[in-house]
């Protein structure tokens, strides 16, 4: 898998990074297969991992610094800030061990759970609160830096005061952040970080589905030596599964939507067919070389399912 710059930082990162949201988890089965995952992931070329301190309360950075404990150096750690885990939450954090067995036994899924039972998340930029998430995402990590670290999901607002933005240049100055970026939801949110001179990277919804960041955000980027993240580059799932397999309520968030997307998939996969290959494939070929896009992330929950995509990968 072919290395590239990202943006105007020293670093070098594969065409493909592998997503870590689905990394961990009481409902997700044994940890061992993660650590599996991740081996793959790297044994493919991929040396670009991006990862949360809120992913499945923490354990999917500790999965990481438990497999990259020894070539550190290796890889390149993206990890985020700013959510804040409810109670509920990271008391299931603390009984993963004892909560495991018993969710295999009943057979229970988290989809199923009632809102009341995962609490809601809120969120906190505050200085003291981007400095202690960072100090426990380096203990989960087993490291002492991170190669980014990024707002998660930042309010326009918020990226608009730029009370963060002292805080992150301390960080860098310390060595325990080497860049900072910002992991946007909106298109103004990723245009408004872009006035900060230290952040050196946006991370965006980008795929076939979702190109608005190809006029609206990427350029820009590209002109100021911004690296550019895309994620949900398959579309949530969409654009790797069969026509009959899809619920699109579970995918769509509007009655416009739930028209639109039967439409560009079967559009799309007419599309694929014409050029000869998968769709999967074009979606991979779409996000990850599109101009000004430095990595595209993908993401698995087994083995299995990391390899199969990865045979989508052209290479």
């Amino acid at each position: 898998m072919r290395l590239r710059a990202f943006g105007n930082t020293d670093l070098q990162v594969s065409e493909l990074g592998l997503g870590c949201a689905r990394i961990g988890g009481i409902f997700q089965g044994d940890t061992s297969s993660f650590v599996r995952l991740i081996a793959v992931a790297r044994d493919a070329g991929i040396n670009f991992f991006d990862t949360a301190d809120m992913y499945s309360q923490g354990e999917s950075e500790s999965l990481l610094g438990r497999a990259f404990g020894t070539e550190r150096s290796r890889v390149v750690i993206a990890t985020k800030a700013g959510y804040a885990l409810p109670q509920r939450r990271r008391l299931a954090a603390a009984l993963k061990p004892v909560l495991r067995p018993v969710i295999r036994a009943f057979k229970l899924r988290r989809d199923r759970l009632p809102s009341s039972a995962r609490g809601s998340l809120g969120q906190d930029f505050s200085p003291a609160y981007l400095v202690k998430a960072l100090e426990g995402s380096l203990r989960r990590l087993r490291t002492d830096y991170v190669d980014l670290f990024q707002l998660h999901s930042p309010p326009l607002e918020v990226v608009e005061r730029g009370e963060w933005e002292p805080t992150l240049e301390a960080l860098k100055r310390s060595g325990k952040v080497r860049y900072y970026g910002i992991a946007c939801d909106t298109l103004a949110t990723g245009l408004a970080a872009m006035r900060y001179p230290g952040v050196s990277s946006l991370q965006f919804t980008f795929s076939l589905l979702e190109q608005k960041a190809l006029e609206a955000l990427l350029p820009q980027a590209r002109s100021r030596g911004v690296g550019s993240i895309a994620r949900e580059t398959l579309g949530n799932g969409l654009l790797v599964k069969d026509s009959a397999e899809i619920d699109f309520a579970k995918y769509c968030s509007s009655a416009e939507e739930m028209e639109q997307r039967p439409v560009q998939l079967a559009e799309l996969r007419s599309l694929a067919a014409q050029r000869g290959v998968s769709l999967p494939r074009l979606a991979l070929d779409f996000a990850s070389h599109s101009e000004g896009v430095s990595v595209a992330l993908v993401g698995a929950r087994t083995p299995a399912q990391l390899r199969e995509l990865l045979d989508h990968f052209p290479s």
